[in-house]
């Protein structure tokens, strides 16, 4: 009986013993299979996944092109400094970190909520600025420090810096940090995650920011299970930002606003045969350096609540009514329609009536009768608003275009404004009334819904002075042609007594810029003033007279404005002076203007070139 168990219990045991194997069996093909499937098919994923977990990769920043006026003066440059960055994977504790970090070296509540926001925003590996522009001995105390500060170190970086400080400002603009709204605009950008990058925000920074910011470089790290560098793997630099040049004088930039003293207000000078322009300037100006850390409340306040905005660029954004510079337009409108000549004269009592209103000269008397070139000399009102009622709003309005009205310029600079050339549709949709002839006789004089940057006048003044040619206003002295040949279709004559009425005004007895005349070697400007309301006066101040503009509070003084051309008999340059509250444009903006010129020429007494003269003043007379 014992045999057959025996054998039935072999049986038994090997028949379990084939199970054991051939799951084993099973199971090492089922292994087999599954390294098959990560090794072989998708082999190539996992490495690559390996490899993002032992290789940081990060960018690095590049440096901003540089930025030269002319003459090679730099005005936009980068320096070295050191700024302390947080490596969270570097330290379980960086919190902590950042708190010896502040016993150190203060920081603001500003700079601690951004920190907090870019911890909660970036990546784990990506770096977290912590504070910028650090002095050599900030940068050796928190060396010194190291110990107590695991995940900060310390680096380089290239800090923007504008050596002209606030004679350009508004021109070159500045570049700041990022804020919320940049990151949201622009999330899938790499260089959002650089610390210590920035962007340009106004002026030509802003214009050329993609010319300017450059190409950042890549470093691929070895890193170890806690994400500490261990070595530099690949490392691509990176490629600097390109260098602009452009056509601004900084010697003319620099005298320019300190011309305009302590007024409010914007110059500009232009050649008139270019377009290139040598100063623009806002007033009263900013330090832009000042942009490239984070501002304090105590300098950012006194900025924006200044009354005189120097944080504005008034050349491009500052909108006015052209007052009696605008009567350039009407002038030319009336001799290219036909409606007057040289000889024909106007009669100016003082004031012109349309129903029950008045609408009166400046001169209460009135200046009696007059050609068109006396007309602009004295600035006569009432000319213009008989003139304006033959010709309609519509010829005027033609012509202001051509000469460059209510248009935006090519220059690339971000805020500037169109202004307004009214009309009867826009003067319908706006304010759902039709065009009467007291708004035809106000924009006459440069007044009513008529406004204009300062831009805009200065190119007015340059296409009549170069003698009706297309000329656009350029910055960057790459894209410049030394002359424009396209006309703007202007009778040659037509302009030329224009320019001739412009003479009279500064270098005529009684014209109203007379006492802003100069003769450097024969060479002269011809301009034209001008002085904008801010308020309107009513009859009953009238009748018992207006008060000065010494009198009146600052807010409420009129706009001051001149432009002018020179020399007379060869034109080169195109200048505008905008005052704001500067009471009258020959007494406050045409002794500015003047000074700009006599520089101008001093500094370029042949023009920006050699040119041959065009002849202009040798017109045939019709």
């Amino acid at each position: 009986m014992s045999t057959p168990w025996k054998y039935e219990k072999e049986r038994i045991l090997h028949q379990r013993l084939i199970y054991l194997i051939g799951i084993f069996v099973f199971v090492i093909f089922l292994l087999i299979c599954r390294m098959f499937y990560l090794q072989i098919i998708c082999g190539d994923r996992y490495k690559e996944m390996a490899d993002k977990n032992r290789i940081s990769v990060r960018l690095t920043l590049p440096g901003r092109g540089y930025i030269y006026d002319r003459n090679g003066v730099k005005l936009a440059e980068n320096r070295k400094t050191f700024q302390a960055v947080l490596f969270r994977e570097e330290s379980k504790t960086y919190r902590q970190s950042i708190e010896n970090f502040q016993k150190l070296i203060p920081l603001e509540e500003d700079e601690l909520n951004r920190i907090d926001k870019e911890i909660k925003r970036k990546r784990q590996y990506m770096p977290i600025r912590v504070k910028n522009n650090l002095s050599f001995e900030e940068a050796a105390l928190i060396q010194l420090n190291a110990a107590d500060l695991k995940g900060i170190r310390i680096e380089e970086e290239l800090t923007r810096f504008y050596p002209l400080k606030e004679n350009a400002a508004h021109l070159i603009g500045y570049v700041s940090f990022l804020t919320e709204k940049d990151v949201s605009d622009d999330k899938d950008s790499p260089l959002l995650d650089l610390p210590g990058y920035r962007i340009g925000r106004i002026g030509v920074e802003k214009g050329w920011e993609k010319t300017l910011q450059g190409m950042p470089g890549m470093r691929e790290t070895e890193v170890n299970a806690f994400g500490r560098s261990i070595r530099v793997l690949k490392e691509e630099n990176a490629q600097k930002g390109e260098n602009l040049t452009l056509t601004i004088d900084s010697r003319l930039q620099e005298f320019a606003l300190k011309a305009m003293g302590e007024e409010a207000g914007s110059a500009i000078v232009m050649d008139v045969h270019s377009g290139a322009i040598l100063a623009l300037v806002s007033a009263p100006s900013f330090d832009p350096n000042i942009f490239t850390r984070p501002i304090p409340q105590k300098i950012w306040n006194p900025l924006i609540q200044d009354e005189k905005k120097p944080l504005q660029n008034k050349a491009i954004n500052g909108l006015y009514s052209p007052g009696s510079i605008f009567k350039l337009v009407v002038a030319l409108a009336g001799l290219e329609s036909g409606h007057i000549t040289a000889s024909r004269k106007v009669f100016c009592s003082g004031r012109t009536q349309i129903g029950k209103q008045y609408f009166h000269c400046w001169k209460r008397g009135g200046h009696g009768a007059l050609t068109i070139e006396e007309a602009l000399m004295h600035s006569c009102d009432v000319y213009f608003y008989e003139l304006a009622q033959e010709i309609g709003w519509k010829k005027i309005i033609s012509v202001a275009k051509r000469l460059g009205y209510g248009i935006e310029s090519s220059l690339n600079l971000t805020g500037e404004k169109a202004g307004i050339l009214p009309s009867q549709e826009w003067k319908k949709a706006k304010f759902k009334d039709d065009w009467r002839r007291g708004d035809t006789l106000n924009l006459s004089i440069g007044q009513g819904f008529l406004s204009a940057t300062p831009l805009q006048m200065v190119l007015a003044t340059a296409r009549i002075a170069n003698g009706g040619y297309a000329v656009e206003p350029g910055l960057v002295l790459s894209q410049i042609r030394q002359k424009t040949s396209e006309s703007l279709g202007f009778s040659p004559y037509h302009l030329k007594l224009i320019r001739s009425g412009m003479s009279m005004v500064v270098n005529k007895n009684g014209g109203t810029a007379y006492k802003a005349r100069f003769d450097i070697n024969g060479q002269k400007m011809a301009g034209k003033t001008a002085s904008t309301q801010v308020r309107r006066i009513t009859m009953k101040e009238r009748e018992k007279g207006v008060r000065s503009q010494e009198d009146l509070p600052w807010k409420y003084r009129d706009h001051a404005m001149f432009t002018a051309f020179a020399p007379l008999d060869n034109p080169q340059f195109a200048v505008i002076v905008a005052v704001e509250h500067g009471g009258g444009g020959s007494k406050t903006a045409a002794p500015i203007a003047s000074q700009i010129l006599q520089e101008t020429l001093r500094l370029y007494p042949n023009g920006l070139t050699e040119r041959k003269s065009d002849d202009m003043n040798n017109v045939q007379t019709d």
